[in-house]
């Protein structure tokens, strides 16, 4: 039996050997094999070639790493990729929004669905302001609650520049250990200092053709806080048992900037008071939510306090006065 398989395949072998270049094009399987291997040769050649430069990339970083150092190395990559000055941030890890809003919690979509516009109301007693607003999350502005502060004929531009002077402890607080947001401003204010050193002129608007700016900040010192809580007051519809936070938040700038499109990641509601200026306001619901609410846009006037949870409406702020910068300060509230 194994005497005639052989037989047969020594046979098969001879006829092979026989066959001309045509004869074996003519095959019928012959052109699927071809075109088979010459995509299975492709895909191997473009593997070799991105492994090739990957392992290029590798060795250029490695070298650059023992030629210009690491620091050097962290420093430009981080400028460049993520905008991150790596000589003024206290975490390295990029903050990306992106990301935030994947993993967000889902948010219901009860607190919007019948909301079509902003509610502006005055004369709210605290316990009526926290059945309907505190914590529903139903944004609302409040007319009435500045109307006796201070802030309101005090705080402008040259104001805050005193508090925050170069060498201040204020200024030190806030590059050391509080937050600071260039929003457009990025490539040329890297710390609040910039802001407060920029020129005359651009500050003021004295230019019609002045460079747009807006800026925003968190002060975590005592007692520049201190100091700027004499010019307000704590807004008279907060719940009596509620507490606001240690932290001011303080927006500034001119007209035609603002803040982008972002959902906040604090801990808690927050009020914002609009001392100067006019401020526009977007808010557009959770993506889950596009269906069943509405996206919302309206003015916020000076003397106005906006509240509004920050961490499940998404915004923007595009200041809208003529010929007056925009000045929002603000805090959580529990």
């Amino acid at each position: 039996m194994s005497k005639k398989i052989n037989e047969k395949i020594q046979s098969i072998i001879k006829q092979c050997e026989s066959l001309s270049n045509d004869d074996i094009e003519s095959l019928p399987n012959y052109k699927k094999f071809k075109v088979f291997y010459s995509k299975k040769s492709h895909k191997t050649c473009d593997i070799y070639l991105l492994c090739a430069f990957i392992f290029g990339l590798l060795a250029i970083f490695t070298t650059s790493i023992s030629y210009i150092g690491i620091e050097h190395v962290l420093y430009y990559s981080y400028d460049r990729i993520f905008s991150i000055n790596i000589y003024h941030e206290e975490c390295l890890a990029p903050k990306l929004e992106t990301l935030i809003d994947i993993f967000r919690p889902i948010t219901s979509c009860d607190i919007c669905q019948h909301i079509d516009h902003i509610e502006r109301i005055s004369n709210i007693t605290r316990e009526e302001f926290e059945e309907k607003y505190a914590y529903t999350n139903h944004p609302v502005i409040i007319t009435d609650a500045m109307n006796d502060w201070l802030a309101l004929e005090n705080f402008n531009y040259e104001f805050f520049k005193r508090i925050y002077r170069t060498n201040s402890s204020a200024l030190r607080g806030v590059e050391d250990n509080c937050q600071f947001f260039p929003y457009k401003n990025k490539d040329e204010f890297e710390t609040l200092g910039d802001v407060f050193n920029m020129d005359f002129d651009r500050a003021h608007m004295i230019d019609d053709d002045y460079k747009p700016w807006y800026v925003g900040w968190s002060n975590c010192d005592y007692s520049t806080a201190y100091l700027l809580r004499q010019y307000y007051s704590r807004p008279y519809f907060l719940p009596e048992r509620s507490e606001s936070s240690k932290l001011d938040w303080i927006f500034m700038g001119t007209p035609g900037f603002g803040a982008h499109m972002h959902i906040d990641n604090v801990d808690l509601p927050s009020w914002q008071a609009q001392v100067r200026g006019r401020k526009q306001w977007t808010l557009r619901p959770a993506p889950e939510c596009f269906h069943i609410c509405k996206e919302l846009t309206f003015i916020v006037e000076p003397g106005e306090i906006i509240i509004l949870n920050t961490n499940v409406w998404y915004h923007k702020t595009s200041v809208v006065s003529e010929d007056e910068i925009s000045i929002t300060i603000g805090s959580e509230f529990d």
